[in-house]
């Protein structure tokens, strides 16, 4: 399982913007910003609470939805939107998270009162946890007086920027048409961004499933359910790509939320009581201490500790069972295995496109990139000089040497915008192009080779890495092994290395025709080696 495994690429890289993409994120996007709008009014007057509900799991959902087509807009308008939408986001929050407390204590109050007469009808007072109860909802309810000025002052703001009005335009703004290639561009370019997306999403949460079996983990527990919480919303973007429309998994993905939600709300009032009992225990008392919990409402207090931490245990146990019955289930490998064969058809390719057409858009696509096509040529040359005379050993196909040669080209596209993670760039824009005619398999052996061209190797910590068959696991270790030596053989991007000839034995020994002198590349290619040696089980010698 892929617990520990990061993303691909990150979000914040730019990146080229793709139409089928921008079709597809304009049409979720536009309903998202709709429902958070039209809860304005009702947030305003707060008469009910379910309108600053509804107006924040929207902003959320907004939130967690704009990033993945930020390629669409303009770099300034995506940011000033994403900073109005955080800003009424977090407005929206500390509003909501007390009215949550203000309710449930409303609640719980009325239910332990009735538990309290129901032991004994003839008892008169309150409950024990009643002093501790009013204490708290006395102070919350000041609070929530003031949030309100805050949510007012936001919704003023937002109005003011007319970010709302801007992204309903920039939403239903038509795009040029595709012309007949619709179904090429959906089935090319949305199902592999929509595999990834969902991918580096399961892998965040899958790396919190260590402190699972921790009781006292609180902080990791939180930021467990904030991961689920974004998958979640990422699974909900890109649930119309998928038959059923990821109804299952979803459904799962949202019961751990729902259930670390509640833990979490215990650990809220449990650090909430406990700061209030230790503050108190360190000052001394006046006459005048009118607000300030009198003995009585203390004792109230620490009862109602006593309870939440009982509740949290409860919940704790209750979680643990719950992620394990999903492990029983295999629900993560299943939803794996459901970004390839769940599908829908219209974004599955129908038919396998000849190899020179593939060729053809490949060389389109890194002919953007005039500078670097060189230094592309020179390495694809090596790279298949290497592939070619280790071939007996390695036994890879003809296709194999095809998608070798793809990778060769398109390593260094993201070189457009600057040096600097060029390498993620030219993954992120692999996996996004719908102008590459190639299934999910073959465009992710091809980006992840050109994500680790350079830098670390560590291919098996990619999230799209788990997504693939352990036959094209193999290969692309393999082939990216190869594809590193070829980088670091022209290092300096003069083209002095020629050939390349190898000789396999319990070693492979391989020799270098230069016009000059390589010493410089050939250190360089060694340093690149480890991927190579670990995909071949061989150790290299390069002469």
């Amino acid at each position: 399982m892929a617990s520990s495994k990061t993303p691909v690429t990150g979000t914040e890289e730019k990146k080229e913007p793709i139409r089928a993409a921008c079709y597809f994120g304009k049409e979720r996007l536009l309903p998202l910003l709709e429902a958070f709008a039209k809860e304005s009014d009702g947030v305003r007057a707060a008469e009910d609470i379910e309108y600053i509900h509804r107006m924040r799991v929207a902003s959320r959902r907004l939130r967690a939805a704009l990033p993945l087509f930020r390629s669409c807009f303009p770099a300034k308008n995506y940011a000033r939107w994403s900073e109005e939408i955080k800003e009424i986001t977090r407005a929206l929050g500390e509003a909501r998270d007390t009215d949550v407390q203000i309710a449930w204590l409303t609640k719980y109050q009325k239910r332990s009162e009735k538990a309290w007469k129901s032991k004994k009808p003839d008892r008169v007072g309150d409950a024990p946890t009643s002093p501790a109860v009013r204490y708290l909802l006395l102070d919350l309810r000041k609070q929530r007086v003031l949030l309100q000025k805050e949510v007012l002052s936001a919704l003023d703001s937002l109005e003011k920027s007319h970010a709302i009005d801007a992204m309903r335009d920039a939403f239903k703004k038509p795009l040029p048409p595709l012309r007949g290639v619709q179904k090429h561009s959906l089935a090319y370019g949305i199902s592999p961004v929509a595999a990834l997306r969902i991918e580096e999403r399961l892998c965040t949460l899958l790396a919190f499933e260590p402190w699972v079996s921790h009781p006292e983990a609180v902080a990791e527990h939180h930021a467990t359910r904030i991961a689920a919480k974004k998958l979640r919303y990422t699974l909900e973007v890109y649930a119309p790509v998928y038959r059923l429309i990821l109804k299952k998994p979803i459904s799962r993905v949202k019961a751990v939320q729902e259930i670390l939600g509640d833990l979490h709300d215990c650990d809220v009032w449990i650090d909430t009581i406990t700061r209030l009992l230790l503050r108190e225990r360190s000052l001394f008392r006046t006459e005048n201490d009118e607000k300030r919990p009198d003995t009585f409402t203390l004792s109230s207090l620490k009862l109602f500790l006593a309870e939440r931490e009982k509740e949290r245990l409860q919940l704790y146990r209750h979680f643990v069972r719950y992620w394990a019955s999903l492990k029983r289930a295999h629900i993560w490998e299943t939803l794996r295995t459901t970004l390839d064969s769940g599908r829908k058809m219209s974004f599955r390719p129908q038919v396998q496109v000849p190899e020179e057409e593939i060729r053809t858009a490949v060389a389109i696509i890194s002919g953007e990139f005039p500078g670097g096509r060189k230094h592309s040529l020179h390495v694809t040359k090596l790279s298949l000089m290497l592939f070619d005379s280790l071939q007996p050993f390695h036994k890879m196909d003809g296709r194999d040497r095809f998608l070798l040669e793809c990778a060769g080209m398109l390593h260094d596209i993201g070189w457009k915008y600057g040096r600097k993670n060029h390498n993620r760039r030219s993954a992120d824009m692999i996996f996004a192009d719908e102008r590459l005619p190639l299934d999910l398999a073959e465009r992710g052996t091809i980006a992840l080779a050109a994500l680790a061209h350079r830098g670390s190797a560590q291919l098996e910590s990619q999230g799209f890495f788990s997504l693939l068959s352990p036959e094209y696991q193999k290969k692309t270790l393999q082939l990216t092994g190869i594809l590193r030596i070829a980088d670091g053989l022209d290092y300096l991007h003069l083209g002095t290395a020629q050939e390349i000839h190898c000789v396999i034995g319990e070693e492979i020994f391989c020799d270098v025709i230069a016009s000059a002198d390589v010493s410089v590349e050939k250190e360089r290619a060694r340093t690149k080696s480890d991927l190579f040696i670990k995909a071949f089980n061989r150790n290299l010698v390069i002469r």
